[in-house]
């Protein structure tokens, strides 16, 4: 297990966060490194019940001091003045979790997932910022856990803020990937997606459903390649969480992708070997137009196809 990283999961639901805890436990209790959780008691009874039932003696962690379990609301109580937290008493708080020239601890905390909760998303920010000072100066592996429900209407900025504060970015379970189908409406967005591979095959169904919603079922072939690699460039070149929008206007539907890097896609001549470096000549070639075009927080990349 790595002894320094700070990794933040999406959820799809309360099932998915368990089972992702319980695994983050286990696994570091196996390794004989002692493990905090700070989180909310629903959750905390249900990963216990789940570690029982994979054979993991929790009364005997917790006897031992390999496993120690906080309450999220009591914990932030010890730091938080005003809504926001108070950098001297989280480092008091965090040396009582993480004595100075101890070993290194293996943390999980739903602190930040529920700031962002409230709307106190510039508290959650300023928490996780915290969080890897502690990483800086001690050997510690914490995993953070947002609902996927929560990030699904944030703003892009914000959820690009939050990813860049972690190590690493993965999902527990398959998050939806529309926020909404389109009725009689003629603009559909999606939700926000982060920047893994895992979030190309969302965007995929959210197309999908959208086009069908508008009884375009024949565009759904080129839209969905087209779409997928642009979400692809969002993912693997910008490193950027993502909103995909379809907005159908007259006999012209417009797909867009929305990310927060202000690099905008390149056109690459591939050779015959080359794996990859044709993304952007598929979507010139099956678009009536496309295009990128600049905006507060980075790039919206977009094409245009014939309904």
């Amino acid at each position: 297990m790595t002894d320094r990283e700070h990794e933040v999961a999406a959820y799809a639901d309360a099932t998915s966060l368990v089972a992702r805890v319980a695994d983050f436990v286990a696994t570091s209790l196996d390794e004989g490194v002692p493990v905090v959780t700070i989180s909310r008691p629903a959750l905390r009874h249900a990963v216990d019940a789940l570690l029982v039932t994979r054979a993991v003696d929790v009364a005997r962690a917790r006897r031992d001091g390999a496993l120690t379990t906080l309450d999220a609301d009591e914990s932030m109580a010890r730091f938080l003045v005003d809504g926001r937290p108070d950098p001297g008493l989280f480092a008091s708080f965090v040396a009582s979790v993480v004595p100075t020239g101890g070993p290194g601890v293996s943390a999980f905390g739903e602190m930040v997932a529920m700031l962002w909760e409230r709307g106190e998303v510039a508290a959650a920010l300023e928490l996780e910022s915290l969080w890897n000072g502690v990483i800086a100066r001690h050997p510690v592996r914490l995993l953070c856990a947002y609902p996927g429900s929560v990030l699904a209407e944030a703003e892009l900025g914000d959820v690009a803020r939050m990813c860049g504060l972690h190590d690493h970015v993965s999902l527990a379970g398959q998050l939806p990937g529309s926020s909404g189908a389109p009725a009689d409406g003629d603009a559909v967005r999606s939700s926000v997606y982060l920047p893994v591979p895992a979030a190309v095959s969302s965007v995929r169904g959210f197309v999908r459903d959208a086009l069908a919603g508008w009884g375009l079922d024949h565009l759904v072939s080129d839209a969905v390649l087209i779409t997928s690699e642009l979400a692809t460039n969002a993912v693997t070149h910008a490193s950027s969480p993502f909103r995909t929008s379809l907005v159908r206007t007259g006999d012209v539907v417009r797909v867009s992708v929305e990310d927060g890097s202000r690099t905008w896609p390149r056109y690459h001549r591939a050779e015959p070997g080359d794996q990859d470096g044709r993304g952007m000549a598929i979507v010139s070639v099956l678009s009536r137009r496309t295009g990128c075009d600049s905006t507060v927080g980075g790039k919206v990349a977009w094409a245009e196809l014939s309904a």
